[in-house]
């Protein structure tokens, strides 16, 4: 297929926008008779004007000649082989051989897995950019003459601001359910609109999803929650349909809600809302406030209706482990949401005295002090809280001298009534 070329003077990419490691790798590559293209996200977001971190390059080097070019390459990847560019200061680009589809992804027999397993037959950059997920993804730069190849229509689904699958969108979803996460996070991140085929199939193939390793599934969910528009992510999963196969109790306590005539709104995605206005201040987000905050409103809801006398601990462990363990969420990351919980349920507390001082002293009290003013900007409740635990602490010498001050003012008080 002939592409659509876009010459220098048609686009805004420029050189003077990437890293200086990425123009080695694609220099060196053109240098040694090789074809360079900076490919994939990179390409996209130039095209944006947004700024990027992460560099992807595609070349006709296989990965031996990869490691005969590059002295600072290390080859990684079992499903397909990639190769790492190491350079100082742990910066790393990753540079890829043109793919084809492999036999194992046309096997389309009745009752036969599309799941690739495998993707190491080597292809045309034609071949390689119509085995890519999203057409906005299909697009490369060849440093060769600095123009633009478009073979999948990627440049006009980015001007429409669409996600469109490449391919038939059933059978790619099926090949890798991950391409689902993947195209719910570009659509959140970039504020696009899922073209409507795309998103026909997201909502018949969401059911493959779990059938994906769980560390690849929890890395993209992760990725949606980090990024600005966490909360239109939160909206796209709910409304395909995934949400319930990746947190089956989240889903559950969200129709609740809805259906409930005195709330009829979604507290989950109230949060995540409050988040993302955060987190455009400034405001930074480890990932377990993130998952603290997203299972928020079910767990203090919980709290409220246990029965007295509850192991409140042992059910709220219990709870985490049911929503983030099939996910392979690290077990320090569950630790630390399960103590952020209980973190605030002693901090709404207006009774409890107790273990002030150990709290804030925790290494999590700052991520419990932000879950608490998330907690307050959702339900606008608990404000004195807010501004209790907002106040820094008297040290020892400034409150034996406010109890000798009120001291010796109670004595002037009752020398002056004696008189």
């Amino acid at each position: 297929m002939k592409p659509t070329v876009i010459n220098r003077d048609q686009h805004v990419v420029s050189r003077k926008q990437m890293s200086p490691e990425v123009l080695k790798v694609l220099y060196r590559l053109h240098r040694t008779g090789h074809l360079a293209y900076l490919c994939g996200g990179g390409v996209r977001d130039l095209l944006l004007g947004r700024k990027i971190d992460d560099y992807d390059v595609a070349t006709d080097a296989d990965p031996r000649r990869l490691k005969q070019v590059f002295g600072n390459c290390r080859l990684i990847g079992r499903r397909f082989r990639i190769a790492h560019i190491m350079f100082k200061g742990g910066k790393i680009i990753e540079v890829s051989t043109f793919r084809k589809q492999g036999e194992e992804e046309e096997a389309t027999d009745e009752g036969n897995s599309l799941l690739i397993k495998r993707d190491n037959t080597f292809g045309s950059p034609a071949e390689d950019a119509f085995r890519r997920d999203f057409t906005i993804n299909g697009l490369y730069y060849n440093v060769a003459d600095f123009s633009i190849i478009d073979y999948v229509d990627g440049r006009a689904d980015l001007q429409a601001r669409l996600i469109r699958c490449i391919g038939d969108p059933d059978i790619r979803f099926q090949e890798d359910p991950i391409r689902i996460l993947r195209g719910i996070r570009l659509t959140a991140t970039l504020d696009f609109q899922v073209e409507e085929s795309t998103w026909n199939a997201i909502k018949r193939q969401c059911h493959h999803i779990m059938e994906c390793p769980a560390s690849r599934i929890r890395e993209e969910l992760m990725k949606i929650l980090r990024r600005q528009n966490s909360h239109r992510g939160y909206e796209l999963l709910a409304a395909g349909g995934i949400l319930e196969h990746l947190f089956p109790r989240l889903e559950e306590f969200r129709l609740a809600c809805l259906q409930d005539e005195s709330t009829s709104a979604d507290p989950l995605l109230q949060h995540l809302g409050v988040i993302d206005d955060l987190r455009s201040k400034g405001v930074e987000f480890t990932d377990s406030l993130l998952l603290a905050t997203l299972t928020a409103s079910p767990v203090m809801s919980s709290f409220e209706t246990l029965p007295h006398g509850s192991d409140v601990a042992k059910w709220l462990h219990q709870y985490l482990e049911e929503n983030f363990k099939p996910l392979a969420i690290p077990r320090v990351v569950r630790s630390n949401v399960h103590l952020l919980h209980l973190a605030l349920r002693h901090m709404v507390a207006e009774k409890r005295r107790k273990r002030r001082r150990s709290l804030r002293r925790s290494p999590l009290f700052a991520d419990a002090l932000k879950l608490l003013e998330i907690h307050c900007l959702v339900t606008q409740k608990h404000w004195s809280a807010l501004h209790r635990w907002q106040r820094p602490p008297m040290n020892r010498q400034h409150r034996r001298r406010k109890t000798k001050d009120l001291s010796s003012r109670r004595a002037k008080v009752c020398q002056s009534e004696k008189i």
